[in-house]
C-alpha cells in the first residue's frame, strides 16, 4: 500500500533543462573554456550532485570545480531557476494524490532552499508535505535525502514510493530501502539496460495509474 510518494525534481516534476544547460554553459564560459558541448553531454549534468556534474559532463579539472560551483549557484539564482516548467499533468497528479490521502514529498540533489523556491515559483509548493534536498556541503547521499522525507511522513519504507528519472534516483531508493518507479520522459531510462528490472511509466497519468494498481485499484 502506497501512503507516500516521493519525487525527484529535475526531469521528474519539472523540465528544468533550459535553466540547467544555460547555467552550466555560462559557468564553463566564465572559467574561460570555449569548447562546444552537445545536448547529449549537457544531459549528463542532470542527476548527480552539483560538484560531480562538472566532472561527469565536462571532465573539469578538480582545481576549478569549487569556482565553477560558486558561479553556477549565483547564475542559477539570478536567472536559471525561472527557466523551467512542470511536465504535463504533474499538478493534476499532485492534486489527485492529495484527494486520495496519499502524502507527497520531494527528494532531490538540488539545494533544499533552492528547490523550495522553484516549487513556489511553479505554484505547487503547497502541494507537498515534505521537501528535502542537498545541503551546502553536498554531504547527503540520495538515500539520506529520501530517508529524511520518509521520516517526515512517518510511514514505513515499504509504504513509500520514490519516483525518478535517473539511475541516481534508483540507487538512492535502493540505499534507503524504498520501492522505486522510473519515468521515461525525463533525462534517463531511455536505454534498455537502464530499464531492466524497473517499473517504468511514460507520463504523469502513468504514475497515478501505477499507484492505483499497487493500491489494489483504489
Amino acid at each position: 500500500m502506497v501512503k507516500g510518494v516521493l519525487f525527484d525534481f529535475d526531469g521528474t516534476l519539472a523540465d528544468s533543462s533550459d535553466g540547467i544547460f544555460h547555467t552550466a554553459l555560462y559557468s564553463i564560459r566564465q572559467l574561460g573554456i570555449a569548447r562546444e558541448y552537445g545536448e547529449e553531454q549537457l544531459r549528463r549534468f542532470v542527476g548527480p550532485p552539483l560538484r560531480d556534474c562538472f566532472r561527469v559532463a565536462f571532465d573539469l579539472d578538480p582545481s576549478l570545480i569549487d569556482e565553477a560551483v560558486r558561479i553556477y549557484r549565483s547564475e542559477y539564482l539570478r536567472t536559471g531557476y525561472r527557466m523551467m516548467r512542470l511536465y504535463p499533468g504533474v499538478k493534476e497528479l499532485l492534486m489527485s494524490l492529495r484527494s486520495l490521502s496519499i502524502m507527497t514529498g520531494v527528494a532531490t540533489f538540488k539545494g533544499e532552499e533552492l528547490v523550495k523556491s522553484c516549487l513556489d515559483n511553479l505554484g505547487v509548493l503547497s502541494l507537498f508535505d515534505s521537501v528535502h534536498g542537498s545541503d551546502e556541503r553536498e554531504s547527503r547521499t540520495k538515500g539520506d535525502i529520501i530517508s529524511m522525507v520518509v521520516s517526515d511522513m512517518a510511514i514505513g519504507r515499504d509504504e513509500a514510493l520514490m519516483v525518478g528519472d535517473t539511475v541516481n534516483d534508483r540507487k538512492g531508493a535502493e540505499e534507503a530501502g524504498v520501492p522505486f518507479l522510473a519515468v521515461t520522459y525525463g533525462f534517463g531510462f531511455n536505454a534498455a539496460e537502464e530499464r531492466e528490472g524497473c517499473r517504468c511509466v511514460g507520463s504523469a497519468d502513468g504514475i497515478l495509474d501505477m499507484i492505483r494498481k499497487i493500491n489494489g485499484g483504489k
